[in-house]
């Protein structure tokens, strides 16, 4: 692991290099967040045993980027597989001396992709900085075999499992195959990418103009009639239905049937 400029000086010369009581950041230097003992917008406190070490505290490894870890992982959990990579605080910038500093969640940010992670002074001065990190979580995900077109009939013979960082794409991924049996594409997919919960379908179990059985309900009765669907539907949808009277009613779909209650 690489030590950050910043805690190294502090373990090596006994507290944060610089002088004065606040950052005093560069420009092109990831702006500084208000110091202060707020909980970060996740509501969650930085975890015990996560702050930085002390001054003079002896580590093997760079005792931020490990605290930066422990916040990540507690955060997101340990269902995916997860790469995390600290950046460097800017050499330009000066800090008030600190005997303890500590991680937390920034309001506003979150813990994926290309994001920041805070790190405050809780011992010593009273500022707060950013530093960058990159979060990458791996998972195994469908991936599509060949080139898959709109309307496609799916199975799970079309996909195979491989792992994949989920930070590439901002929806939910398909996990299980034979999720996919009985769906169809709404959208392209290029061989080798993965399928997207948001480009499948279940295909209509009903055309515009099909028959449809219609079961009217209300306080101590029951009336079945028919009517003729308006816009093709499936099984547990909502499905628009013309009777035979000319009015227009709606109800779910469950085995051509629609039930009203009045």
């Amino acid at each position: 692991m690489r030590c950050l400029t910043v805690v190294c000086l502090l373990l090596l010369a006994g507290g944060w290099p610089g002088a004065g009581a606040s950052a005093q950041p560069a420009p092109s230097v990831p702006a500084a967040i208000a110091p202060g003992p707020a909980a970060p917008a996740s509501g969650v406190a930085p975890a015990p045993g996560s702050a930085l070490v002390a001054p003079g505290a002896p580590s093997a490894a760079d005792p931020t980027e490990a605290a930066v870890r422990i916040l990540v992982e507690r955060e997101l959990g340990t269902r995916h597989r997860l790469v995390i990579q600290v950046g460097q605080l800017d050499t330009r910038v000066h800090l008030a001396p600190c005997a303890r500093a500590e991680p937390f969640v920034p309001p506003g940010v979150r813990l994926w992709g290309r994001t920041q992670v805070g790190i405050r002074c809780t011992a010593g001065a009273s500022w707060a900085i950013r530093l960058p990190v990159t979060i990458q979580a791996f998972a195994q995900v469908a991936i599509a075999n060949t080139a898959l077109t709109p309307g496609t009939a799916l199975s799970a013979s079309d996909v195979h499992l491989e792992e994949f960082d989920l930070t590439r794409e901002n929806v939910p991924l398909v996990s299980d195959p034979a999720s996919l049996n009985g769906k169809q594409l709404t959208r392209s997919v290029a061989a080798g990418q993965p399928l997207r919960v948001d480009a499948l379908r279940i295909p209509p179990s009903v055309n515009a103009g099909d028959p449809i059985q219609i079961i009217v309900t209300g306080q101590g009765f029951t009336l079945a009639s028919e009517g003729v669907a308006l816009t093709p539907g499936s099984e547990g949808q909502s499905l628009r239905v013309r009777t035979e009277s000319g009015r227009v009613v709606a109800g779910t779909l469950r085995d051509r049937t629609i039930e009203v209650r009045l």
